[in-house]
Parts: structure tokens; C-alpha cells; sequence
């Protein structure tokens, strides 16, 4: 490494150096609160039939425990793949911090949270269905008091934007590395 290739490099972990820090904390908090929130909002009853009440614009207070159960089920499995784009957030922004700004491994970790993150994002949009026929189940059959609600918000465009651009500029990166180590190996 040359003087003024370290010289950069230590510039720009002044530069980052605090923002890595922060977005790694930032992950790990973000996965625990997630967790707890999923944990309180599917332990009440009445939490859950407002909400979703309101969505399905029935009483849905004698929601069952097996309805509850399972709306925790399907959101925990959402929660793993929200936890694995955090747990790859923290090991990007390590490498950041390591000085492997512009490599492979970090091409590759960026490539993860992007894909763990559009695949909870997905799950949670087409889970949003399942969970209003779920809690409508209990509702007798023949009375069309079932509900299949479909529905989507802004801030999944928009998350979902986000996160592809995050995989675009993932694949970018990899190829920059690739390109740099390419002409390490002429030169």
C-alpha cells in the first residue's frame, strides 16, 4: 500500500468511521425492538382485533389463541429474514470499518442486506392477506364474514425501491472490486 493509498484510506475512515459505528448499533437495536414490538402487539388480544379490526372493518375480539399463535408464527418468520439483513448490515459495516470499503466481501454483504430485506419486505405484503383470512376464521362460514384483505402502503414502494437500488449498487461494487483486482494482478 502506498502512502497515499493509506493516507485515503485512513481519511476515509475519519470520514465513516462514526456513521459504521452508528448503522451497526443501529441494526442490532433495530432487530431487538422489532422482535419485542412483534412479541407485545401479537400478546394482546385487544391490540391485535383493533388493528386489524380496523382493516377488515369487523369485531374480530374473540379472535382465538390458535389465530393468535399463528399471526405470531407468520410474522416471526418474517422477523428472521428482517434479523438476517441486520445481522448482514452489522458484518457491512464491520468490513467498513476494517478498511474493505471497495471489495468483494463487502460487495457480497451488501448483496445480503438488500435480499434479506426485499424478501421480509415481500413476505410482509403477501402475508397481509393470510393474516385477515386467519383472523377472520373463526367467523361461521356461510355468513361471508370471512375477510381476504389485499392491500398495500406507500412505504412499501418505497422500501422496496430502496432496497433494489441497494442490490443494483451491490452488484456495482462487485464489479469495481472485481476490476481492481484485476489490474493489481497486471501491474
Amino acid at each position: 500500500m502506498t502512502t497515499s493509498s493509506a493516507t485515503a484510506e485512513n481519511l476515509l475512515r475519519k470520514h465513516i468511521g462514526l456513521l459504521c459505528q452508528m448503522t451497526r448499533f443501529a441494526a442490532a437495536i433495530y432487530a431487538v425492538w422489532l422482535l419485542v414490538a412483534l412479541a407485545s402487539f401479537w400478546s394482546n388480544v385487544t391490540t391485535i382485533s383493533d388493528h386489524f379490526g380496523r382493516i377488515v372493518h369487523k369485531d374480530l375480539s374473540a379472535i382465538e389463541p390458535w389465530q393468535q399463535a399463528t399471526g405470531l408464527a407468520l410474522h416471526f418468520i418474517i422477523w428472521l429474514f428482517a434479523a438476517c439483513a441486520c445481522y448482514s448490515a452489522w458484518r457491512l459495516f464491520t468490513l467498513y470499518l476494517s478498511g474493505a470499503v471497495f471489495t468483494s466481501d463487502s460487495a457480497l454483504w451488501l448483496r445480503r442486506v438488500a435480499l434479506y430485506g426485499a424478501i421480509a419486505q415481500g413476505l410482509d405484503i403477501v402475508m397481509r392477506p393470510l393474516e385477515t383470512v386467519l383472523l377472520t376464521w373463526h367467523f361461521p362460514a356461510g355468513q361471508k364474514l370471512r375477510v381476504v384483505s389485499v392491500y398495500l402502503m406507500p412505504n412499501d414502494l418505497a422500501l422496496l425501491i430502496l432496497l433494489f437500488g441497494l442490490l443494483a449498487l451491490a452488484h456495482i461494487q462487485r464489479t469495481a472490486a472485481e476490476i481492481v483486482n484485476d489490474h493489481a494482478q497486471i501491474v
